[in-house]
């Protein structure tokens, strides 16, 4: 439980942090060599270790949880003082932060506003999902000359097999960014 813990922390804070989804895909954004993707994928892996765990841990321990639970005289007894404290702190966290009072606004906020530094950094596609977009599409759904960006791929070096292959796996076969071949293929409106 403990080392699930640790690892739902660590990509909990990168996620909290990290570029929201359109832009990290539309710019490969990475740290320490994962992507928003598979953070998100690892975090949701280990929640899942981290219910199983904490499941075999009460089944383990069920015993000396319930005797941390009794009274002297032996009876079951649910809300403990610890257990109201725990109760209290749940319901303020919940309420405060679908409420947005402070401070859990505040804290959202400079959540809000890490997500939107990596706007500034790396730009927005011109339309969600666009490195999902065939090479096709995504030139006329931008109203991009088709025979001048394909030219312009051509120049910069750039390999697709066809139209129809998808933006993002033409930036990964040519080790950039669908933001990257969006500059090339628009190169004409950079000058």
């Amino acid at each position: 439980m403990l080392l699930a813990m640790i690892v739902m922390t660590y990509t909990g804070v990168i996620l909290f942090l990290s570029p929201q989804g359109r832009i990290a895909n539309w710019a490969n954004w990475e740290l320490l060599g994962l992507t928003k993707i598979e953070y998100t994928a690892v975090h949701s892996t280990f929640m899942v270790i981290f219910i199983i765990a904490g499941l075999l841990h009460i089944y383990y321990n069920f015993r000396p949880i319930v005797s941390y639970l009794s009274n002297q005289a032996k009876e079951l007894v649910i809300f403990t003082k610890e257990m109201i404290v725990a109760i209290v702190v749940t319901v303020v966290f919940v309420t405060g932060t679908l409420y947005e009072m402070a401070p859990f606004n505040t804290f959202l906020s400079f959540g809000e506003t890490a997500k939107d530094y990596w706007i500034d950094i790396y730009g927005e596609p011109p339309y969600g999902h666009a490195e999902l977009s065939s090479l096709k599409v995504f030139i006329k759904k931008i109203k991009l000359d088709e025979k001048e960006a394909i030219t312009n791929l051509q120049q910069a070096g750039i390999i697709f097999d066809s139209l129809d292959e998808k933006l993002i796996d033409i930036a990964k076969k040519n080790n950039k960014s669908p933001n990257d071949i969006y500059e090339i293929m628009d190169a004409e409106s950079k000058i």
